[in-house]
């Protein structure tokens, strides 16, 4: 169970409709209607009454509704105790992979603003590489990578992992039932730069079963590589929860290959014993618990 579906249990109970719920929480209908449905799914109950305009709990849902609101109360404690224990500047410096700031970044920076609104952030979004170093050289606070960055002095929490597939519009999907590593290597392909680990391992991965040359396109937009792909252009080699509305469409199709690709694993990486570091680490378990409640 995640707690962004609880929180969205609460606030449509609260205000009293899908619509006000989506309104708050800057979400459509029909993500707040999706997340209620998982939430219902992962507990097997009815929380609200369906066919009525309003949205009316049911005698489960009235159970669950005090939990709902302790968990909101204590993730806002655990926030606020961390900021005024430490009397820091409230201002975290963010940096983030493209691949998480696709997926659910803005939905956590979203709840955090409204659970703890004295937290603000300040957010780029790079390649590991450039910020890796960018922590190294104190230039951010916390970083969400492809981690773990090997020092001493950072630490660093695994949050997420990403699984990776090949895929492309149906066209290029069907040529073949089954795709080896070699029908691959011979196509265009769309994927990470070069100078990543994922692009590292694509390269290296398909050079040892093909020997002619790879036509391998790159960039460190996961934005511009989707779209290329959905274009027509190449088979991609992207994180499957990226691509997933594209999947769900038919826009692109998943290739049939037993290739397997490394999952994607990420950290959030920070400073220990930094001038904000007690507040980093606060955000860091209430990040932890968000994503795997």
């Amino acid at each position: 169970m995640k707690i962004r579906n609880l929180d969205t249990f609460y606030w449509v109970a609260t205000l009293g409709s899908f619509r006000a719920a989506a309104n708050y929480l800057n979400l459509t209908q029909p993500a707040v209607s999706a997340r209620i449905q998982i939430l219902e799914q992962d507990l097997g109950i009815d929380v609200f009454q369906r066919n009525i305009r309003n949205a009316m709990l049911t005698h489960s849902g009235r159970k669950l509704l005090p939990y709902a609101e302790k968990l909101m109360m204590l993730d806002q404690q655990i926030l606020k105790t961390f900021a005024d224990t430490t009397q820091i500047v409230q201002t975290i410096r963010l940096g983030a992979a493209e691949t998480i700031a696709c997926s659910w970044l803005p939905d956590f920076l979203n709840y955090v603003g409204r659970t703890t609104p004295g937290i603000t952030f300040e957010l780029s979004v790079d390649t590991t590489n450039n910020l890796r170093n960018a922590l190294l050289a104190r230039e951010i606070d916390l970083a969400f990578l492809m981690g773990p960055v090997s020092e001493a002095s950072i630490s660093n929490q695994p949050i997420c992992g990403y699984e990776m597939i090949f895929a492309a519009i149906s066209s290029i999907a069907t040529k073949k039932k089954y795709w080896t590593i070699s029908d691959i290597a011979s196509h265009r392909l769309l994927t990470f730069s070069r100078s990543s680990r994922p692009g590292k391992e694509i390269q290296t991965l398909l050079s040892a079963s093909y020997e002619g040359p790879l036509n391998l396109n790159t960039s460190t937009s996961i934005g511009a590589l989707r779209e290329l792909a959905c274009a027509g252009f190449g088979i991609c080699a992207l994180p499957k929860a990226i691509i997933n509305e594209e999947l769900k469409s038919g826009a692109l199709k998943e290739l049939k290959t037993d290739i397997i690709l490394r999952d994607l694993s990420f950290t959030a990486s920070y400073v220990e014993g930094s001038a904000t570091s007690g507040l980093v680490k606060a955000i860091t378990t209430y990040l932890n618990d968000y994503l795997e409640a």
